[in-house]
């Protein structure tokens, strides 16, 4: 399985996105105390507010790994993936 956003590929960030709630399915981009920059997908969001993030690859670690962040660690939220046109 290839991962959503393969290397070459640039993403689209947005930070006012985030006045509104968070729901899973959504991807962010997350400043991680452990793991730094990443962008993941909102597994769940609980009681507390936090926000508890999977990746979409075999290899990506699992949202235990992971653990909740705080709505204050989220850079913006991802509107657009997109690969660059390959050159002859």
């Amino acid at each position: 399985m290839e991962p959503i956003i393969p290397d070459d590929c640039f993403i689209l960030v947005v930070k006012w996105l985030l006045i509104f709630p968070i729901k899973p399915e959504q991807r962010l981009v997350i400043n991680h105390p452990n793991y730094g920059v990443i962008v993941k997908t909102v597994a769940i969001v609980d009681r507390n507010g936090f926000i508890w993030s999977k990746g979409e690859s075999f290899n990506s670690l699992s949202v235990e790994e992971l653990g909740p962040v705080d709505k204050s660690q989220l850079l913006g939220r991802v509107i657009g993936i997109f690969t660059p046109k390959k050159r002859n």
